[in-house]
């Protein structure tokens, strides 16, 4: 007894030692291996707790065996698919390096269109892109978020055509006057709203916009007044006006410098007025008697015509 209990005693040790002496795991490994421990303890520590003798767990042996199977393999495939989805994410982020520093991708065409006012050269430095860029570095949304914000560009839409192509049009706003404000001459819309100051580079000979105090109700006839001259409402060019102003008392005063020709339309039934000073100065050309009058004024259903003093 004394001998096989020496033996027994010895083979333990050795498979302890043999035991210890096993490679090292991974730290994948040893993970999945801690959370298949944890398990497992807690299905032998249900085990116990409803067990109430040798009988009970016996009995419950196999069930608790049946649950640790099944939590090793739910384990096992959670750490399969988080193994993929960590390779996965590598790989894209891998693969998205490479795309954006190849030269496969680099930006060699860039079509513009809808631009007037600006230079070809002045919407790339608005964009802020140009040729050589890599085609997937460049945001989109960054592109039409910078050309929104350039006071000439009123709406920009930007595609991307791979592999090295890119699409802007643009919609300009259009300057219809000269306006003066704190001493600097600017660029305003047909509503009277400033675009951005005169400067050599963009030059382009306007007329000057007078707004008076209290006209903000008369500003929406500025644009209908281009509309009319436009579509031959009122036969007069745009290009002829010298100055158009903006009271209260007259409405809108259009003066044409090479005729010394000051015409007053009131805002108050804006169309029959269009309508009635359009036949007059008609009128007036066809019977050629233009050149003495010197102001005409449609307002309250009428149409006054005042002749200069040569007429007289």
């Amino acid at each position: 007894m004394t001998l096989f209990g020496k033996n027994k005693r010895a083979a333990r040790n050795a498979y302890t030692r043999k035991s210890a002496r096993r490679p090292e795991t991974s730290e994948g490994e040893g993970r999945l291996r801690r959370v298949l421990r944890r398990i497992g303890g807690i299905f032998r520590l249900r085990g116990k707790a409803s067990g109430n003798g040798a009988r009970e767990r016996d009995r419950d042996a196999p069930r608790s065996r049946s649950g640790l199977r099944r939590a090793a393999a739910v384990a096992l495939l959670l750490a399969v698919a988080a193994g993929a989805l960590f390779g996965a994410c590598r790989l894209s982020l891998w693969l998205y390096g490479q795309a954006t520093s190849s030269s496969f991708f680099a930006t060699r065409h860039i079509d513009i269109s809808g631009n007037v006012r600006l230079t070809r050269d002045m919407v790339l430095e608005y964009a802020g892109i140009k040729e050589g860029d890599n085609c997937l570095a460049v945001g989109i949304s960054d592109i039409e978020r910078r050309l929104r914000a350039t006071p000439w560009v009123a709406e920009a839409s930007v595609k991307r055509l791979l592999p090295d192509r890119f699409v802007i049009r643009l919609k300009e706003r259009m300057p219809s006057f000269w306006v003066q404000k704190d001493k600097t001459l600017y660029y305003a819309n047909e509503r009277g709203e400033i675009i951005a100051p005169v400067e050599s580079e963009n030059f382009l000979s306007l007329p000057t916009l007078h707004l008076e105090a209290d006209t903000e109700s008369a500003l929406p006839y500025l644009a209908r007044l281009m509309t009319d001259m436009q579509s031959g409402g009122l036969p007069v060019e745009a290009s002829a006006i010298a100055s158009v102003s903006v009271s209260a008392a007259k409405g809108i005063e259009v003066y044409l410098e090479d005729r010394e020709l000051r015409l007053s339309i009131a805002t108050d039934d804006w169309t029959g007025n269009i309508a009635r000073l359009g036949v007059t100065l008609s009128d007036l050309a066809r019977r050629q008697e233009l050149r003495y009058v010197r102001e005409v004024r449609a307002s309250d259903n009428s149409v006054w015509v005042i002749l200069n003093r040569a007429a007289g």
